[in-house]
């Protein structure tokens, strides 16, 4: 609060006297920490930092986001340095449930509200609050369709993202407990592709090789660059193969269009962002905010492709 004085001179006594006068306290800039995991990683986090940005400012928040470039300590150390510069709330999108939470609950124990954004915290961080999806849901629907466009038989390969993160955790358990639904449906191959482009790519490139036409029906990944390997294939004369991915921006649904995508999982980030800004903001005004906020994920297919516009 600042504080001014006036000097009153009582020309008849001779004496000064001071008044303190209250000015009106000056505002207080409210501020919110985001910390993501890797914004580089691809394009759905690089839209996520900027919906974040401007939801935030939407509501008088000035905002600091953070790229952790996958590296554990230098997380850490900004959850650690947003509440050492005392910000009002913190968003963060961790790389795993288990790296962050002696830093999230440090937050906590300061009375700063901590909002788990897309990738989900283990519960003994005790973040105020999860904006995300159903991991396991995406996984399942994307086996429910498999099964239903294969007739219940065929192979399949499975395209992960990052090890150890709360989608990959999810949406691969999501799909292993679909397809036990369908005895006939194998799984030939599993691994890794980071969500990386140049990954994706060799690694149907080898499948491609190593099963020709007829030995592999569909392929699964956990983000949109699946549509790379799609699109590789059909260079390749491969158009047999149904992909099946997850993320909605404008090559994807481009890729549904011409039929080589067969179907994706729509999960706005620019929804998540809305939604994760609004939790922080209840939660410093004191008002109740629900632990676990989940959006919906539609399937994308050609069926109505036409009537959903991409999400970035």
């Amino acid at each position: 609060m600042t504080i001014t004085r006036r000097l009153f001179t009582i020309a008849s006594l001779g004496i000064v006297l001071g008044a303190a006068l209250a000015a009106p306290a000056m505002a207080e800039t409210k501020k919110i920490g985001v910390l993501i995991y890797n914004i580089g990683v691809d394009p759905w986090m690089n839209v996520a930092a900027k919906s974040l940005e401007a939801d935030a400012k939407k509501l008088g928040y000035e905002i600091t986001v953070t790229d952790g470039r996958n590296d554990v300590a230098q997380m850490n150390a900004a959850i650690d340095q947003f509440v050492i510069q005392g910000f009002n709330a913190i968003i963060v999108a961790p790389s795993d449930p288990d790296s962050l939470v002696g830093s999230v609950s440090k937050a906590i124990e300061a009375k700063i509200p901590v909002i788990s954004y897309s990738m989900g915290l283990a519960p003994d961080a005790n973040a105020t609050a999860f904006v995300g999806s159903n991991e396991e849901l995406i996984g399942r629907e994307q086996a429910e369709l498999a099964i239903k466009l294969l007739g219940g038989k065929g192979n399949v390969a499975l395209m992960t993202g990052i090890l150890g993160t709360s989608p990959q955790i999810g949406r691969s358990k999501g799909q292993h407990d679909g397809l036990k639904e369908a005895p006939g449906i194998k799984i030939v191959e599993e691994q890794a592709n980071d969500w990386a482009h140049d990954k994706t790519v060799a690694l149907i490139q080898d499948w491609l090789s190593k099963y020709p036409k007829g030995e592999l029906n569909a392929v699964f990944a956990h983000g949109p660059e699946l549509v790379a390997a799609a699109e590789y294939a059909k260079s390749q004369g491969r158009d047999e193969i149904l992909f099946f991915a997850v993320d909605y921006p404008e090559d994807a649904r481009r890729a549904i269009q011409e039929g080589t995508l067969t179907a994706t999982v729509s999960q706005s980030p620019a929804l998540l962002s809305e939604l994760a800004v609004d939790a922080a903001d209840k939660a410093l005004r004191g008002e109740t905010v629900d632990q676990k906020i989940i959006i919906k994920t539609p399937l994308v297919t050609k069926d109505n492709v036409e009537e959903m516009p991409a999400d970035y």
